[in-house]
């Protein structure tokens, strides 16, 4: 068992999208890393048969504190206004 060292979220399962053909893979990557942005870790892509490949998206647990408010937003949450930094 895995156990995660301080605010990270837990880790997710890879994404995996079977049977794309060889001219539909960058756009499946593109699409991919829009849904995800800065949390794609890796991306894998195994020949299954002819010109037909799999494609699995793997993401990375990102801190809490540097998550975003609004999904896909590019910004940082913001701080609760009841909570103070120590100093």
């Amino acid at each position: 068992m895995k156990v995660s060292k301080g605010n990270n979220m837990p880790r997710r399962a890879a994404v995996v999208i079977p049977d794309v053909p060889l001219f539909l893979i960058p756009h499946v990557i593109q699409n991919g890393i829009r849904m995800h942005g800065e949390e794609v870790e890796r991306v894998t892509i195994k020949k299954t048969y002819m010109h037909v490949y799999s494609l699995s998206i793997r993401t990375r647990s990102v801190k809490r504190e540097l998550r975003p408010a609004i999904p896909h937003a590019k910004y940082p949450a913001p701080r609760s206004k009841g909570r103070r930094d120590p100093a």
